[in-house]
């Protein structure tokens, strides 16, 4: 069978479409930015439209800049700004208006078993990992070095 790729700008806003009209939509993920909870080529994502944002939700969001970033909530502010970051960065964020969070990762499905990222163990991990942050560099590192060695 032969793959067929698209722009992201293409296919994520025909998925800002969708999630908008209420249908969940799944996607396969590209990068690196959101290991270790989701690799890359690998694994995808069941979204739903948007209800209320949460610190730590997995959202896809519709940048100012026309980009479209699968990274999570780090801190929401008064006036209804939210800041994202993947788990996978060790430093640089995005900042967007509340109304451009196109979508919210309910289920990751990672090699056919499907994972709810709200569930406590997920959010527990998520937690420890973002007080890692000083020294996340050095696990990716060593995290990405065993994961060629595994795929």
């Amino acid at each position: 069978m032969k793959k067929l790729v698209m722009p992201n700008e293409i296919i994520l806003g025909e998925v800002e479409r969708l999630l908008s009209q209420g249908t969940m939509v799944t996607i396969n993920t590209k990068g690196c930015s959101m290991l270790p909870f989701i690799v890359g080529e690998r694994d995808s994502v069941v979204l739903k439209s948007y209800g209320e944002p949460r610190i730590g939700d997995i959202a896809l969001a519709h940048l100012d800049n026309g980009v479209y970033v699968l990274h999570r909530i780090i801190n929401i502010s008064d006036d209804g700004f939210v800041t994202l970051m993947g788990d996978g960065n060790i430093r640089g964020t995005e900042n967007c208006h509340i109304s451009r969070l196109c979508g919210k990762a309910v289920t990751v499905v990672r090699k056919g078993k499907r994972c709810n990222p709200d569930s406590g163990s997920w959010r527990l991990m998520y937690i420890v990992w973002r007080k890692l942050l000083p020294v996340r560099r050095y696990l990716l590192a060593i995290y990405r070095r065993l994961l060629i060695k595994i795929i």
